[in-house]
């Protein structure tokens, strides 16, 4: 018997836009890439069902391959920013990084933007994937963050050498600037990303600063664009937001506070927004004697800001990507992907088809040049990357965060390996040495000693 061609997929059809779904659709998939999609009623007599393999299970729907538009694939879960910076060499990092790649697949991501790298992990596990020595998602990639003393990434203390671990240069003149970009593109990123602010000036009325001059921000955008690259930024003040988009960034993350000056700034330069709420919201529901009391409040008091202005600005026109923050500890691996997009439907009205295109077509924004035309939405010529799931996902947007559900992930056309990696054990060098998350105090009522949390 001859070889089979590839697939025939038969099912509800989500393509990605915003365009009505195929009720009864199929798709064949011709080695890599898709040959053709429409309804099922309507397949060319040249695509003879014979020569494919049949994938016809009731009540399915078929739709792109998730595009997140915001993870860490070199933070190994890490639970604070002294664990990421300071623990952990660089091999064991890239390691660990490629077993992680492999659980973001097995969630149904077949494209990522990474939006800071430590070391130069994230170009290495991109490198890996793209040549074909691991399973993972098609990586876009920023190498470290730059910052300066007022970024949030310069946050230990200034006695001490900055850290080679940490996910960021710190920059400290227009020269620094510009070496810092030079030599980010040599090393072949394809993003150039910038700590725009720190979360820990956000004042309560939300008028954060901005940690760079308007001028440097765009000296910043204009070195980038020239040099052919995305120019992404951590901007969650309002000051921050704003002159990103007035300095030219093609992305924002967050821009929780942003002002109508901003939006209107984005609009006129074709900006758009990752909010990245799903950080926030997991930090709030976590256990706050975790998390902290205090801190919770601060999430909650943004994500009530997010609403009302990313609301706004999406009403304006301003596009916005829904991206994970995969790597921090509240937002594991393989665990998260997809829940950004039930948080656009509840907090800031989308509807479910307009959710899912930020999650998919809508993200291949923040794509390399290399492929961002090629995934992200069912069309003939583009790879096969794509999900079929039961059940109908603009009805239940929950489904997508069940992929053990999923009867197919493809990659290129070929269904990925669904075996789960087998867990892994910690080294003794990844975490911080903590006696306890708190102060043990003596009660004098009780006569004995109890926990307060930090």
């Amino acid at each position: 018997m001859d070889k089979l061609k590839g697939y025939l997929i038969k099912g509800k059809v989500i393509d990605g836009t915003l365009n009505a779904p195929i009720e009864r659709g199929a798709v064949v998939v011709d080695g890599e890439r898709i040959a053709w999609v429409g309804a099922a009623d309507a397949l060319p007599a040249q695509y003879n069902p014979a020569e494919y393999e049949l994938v016809d299970l009731p009540g399915r729907t078929v739709m792109p391959g998730l595009v997140d538009g915001h993870t860490h694939i070199s933070f190994g879960e890490s639970r604070s920013e002294e664990e990421n910076a300071l623990y952990t060499p660089p091999e064991f990092r890239t390691a660990k990084a490629l077993y992680y790649s492999k659980k973001v697949l097995q969630a149904g991501v077949t494209s990522a933007y990474d939006a800071a790298t430590t070391f130069g992990v994230a170009q290495a596990v991109r490198d890996a994937i793209d040549t074909g020595m691991f399973p993972g998602p098609r990586f876009t990639v920023s190498g470290k963050q730059i910052t300066n003393h007022q970024g949030l990434e310069d946050s230990f203390p200034s006695n001490m050498e900055f850290p080679l671990g940490q996910s960021a240069v710190l920059v400290k003149n227009r020269d620094d600037l510009i070496e810092a970009i030079r030599l980010q593109v040599k090393e072949e990123v394809d993003a150039i990303k910038v700590s725009g602010s720190n979360d820990n000036l956000i004042t309560p009325d939300a008028l954060g600063a901005s940690a760079f001059t308007l001028e440097e921000l765009k000296i910043i955008a204009d070195e980038t664009h020239r040099l052919g690259k995305l120019c992404s930024v951590h901007a969650r003040s309002c000051d921050s937001a704003r002159d990103s988009a007035l300095a030219g960034f093609d992305n924002i993350f967050h821009a929780s506070y942003i002002d109508d000056a901003g939006i209107e700034a984005c609009l006129k330069n074709n900006s758009v927004i990752t909010p990245t709420l799903t950080l926030l919201v997991n930090l709030i529901e976590a256990n706050p004697a975790t998390a902290g009391a205090s801190s919770a409040t601060a999430f909650e008091r943004e994500v009530e800001a997010a609403s009302k202005n990313l609301r706004r600005a999406f009403d304006a026109g301003v596009p916005l990507i829904a991206g994970s923050e995969a790597g921090w500890s509240p937002v594991p691996y393989g665990q998260w992907h997809a829940r950004e997009m039930e948080i656009f439907i509840k907090y800031l009205g989308m509807t479910p088809l307009q959710a899912i295109h930020s999650n998919t077509l809508g993200a291949t924004r923040l794509l390399s040049p290399r492929y961002r035309d090629q995934v992200g939405k069912i069309e003939a010529g583009r790879y096969a990357d794509l999900i079929v799931l039961p059940g109908d996902p603009t009805e239940d947007i929950t489904l997508l965060q069940r992929p053990s559900r999923f009867d197919f992930i493809f990659k290129g056309g070929e269904p990925i390996d669904r075996t789960p990696p087998a867990p892994r054990k910690r080294k003794w060098y990844e975490r911080t040495k903590t006696f306890l998350a708190g102060l043990y105090v003596f009660d004098e009522e009780t006569g004995r000693g109890h926990l307060i949390p930090e």
